[in-house]
């Protein structure tokens, strides 16, 4: 018995599932169950039920493992672009503080009914004007305008050197905003402590990406 015990465990899966098959085809299948020796026939129930709870025990347990396993590596990952990148980057910020103000445009329903209005004047085709009264009508027009309140300039050329340094580290969200923060630095030319709307977009993902690796890295 032991050693049927310790054949269950160490058998493959395939070798379990292809047992299982056999047991319950010897035991429903009428000819198969007819030709198996009669004083065995009354094991055919057991043995089916135990095959199948081994072949499914194993399933369980390889998929457990392999779930196990993208975890690690999904930590292990998310360590590495916390500890060369969102890290030092969120670092920037210590010393150079970034605040925001937000203005709503279109506080009323009234307003949002102008514009939805307007979006309608300006559209052709009925859908098109439908789609864009309707997002008109739920649209504050919420407006945020940023800068660094102390410690200098948006650190724009810092995180670019994070980034060239641990290149394969960054993301594609990180490297898109990365991109337009770089353009709208050149096209709108900020003043002094003046944050563009791309410069800001891209502290926040850094501030809600650092929050997330490390709660990813503590679990």
């Amino acid at each position: 018995m032991k050693d049927i015990w310790t054949g269950l465990k160490d058998a493959p899966l395939w070798a379990l599932i292809a047992a299982t098959i056999v047991a319950v085809a010897l035991w429903q299948v009428s000819p198969l169950n007819a030709a198996f020796p009669a004083d065995y026939r009354g094991y055919l129930p057991l043995a089916a039920f135990a095959l199948a709870i081994f072949a499914l025990a194993r399933i369980v347990s390889s998929a457990t493992s392999i779930a196990s396993a993208r975890r690690e590596r999904q930590r292990n990952l998310a360590s590495t672009r916390l500890t060369k990148l969102y890290r030092p980057m969120l670092a920037l910020f210590s010393d150079q503080h970034l605040t925001a103000s937000s203005a709503i445009l279109a506080p009323y329903v009234r307003n949002r009914v102008s514009n939805a209005w307007e979006a309608v004047r300006q559209r052709r085709g009925v859908i098109r004007k439908a789609g864009a009264a309707w997002r008109a009508l739920g649209d504050k027009c919420i407006s945020t305008s940023a800068e660094m309140e102390y410690g200098g300039i948006f650190p724009l050329d810092q995180i670019k050197a994070l980034v060239r340094v641990s290149a394969d580290c960054a993301d594609g969200t990180l490297l898109n905003l990365l991109r337009q923060a770089d353009r709208s630095h050149y096209e709108d030319q900020p003043q002094h402590s003046e944050v563009t709307d791309a410069e800001y977009a891209l502290a926040q993902h850094i501030f809600a990406e650092h929050e997330r690796l490390s709660a990813l890295t503590d679990r």
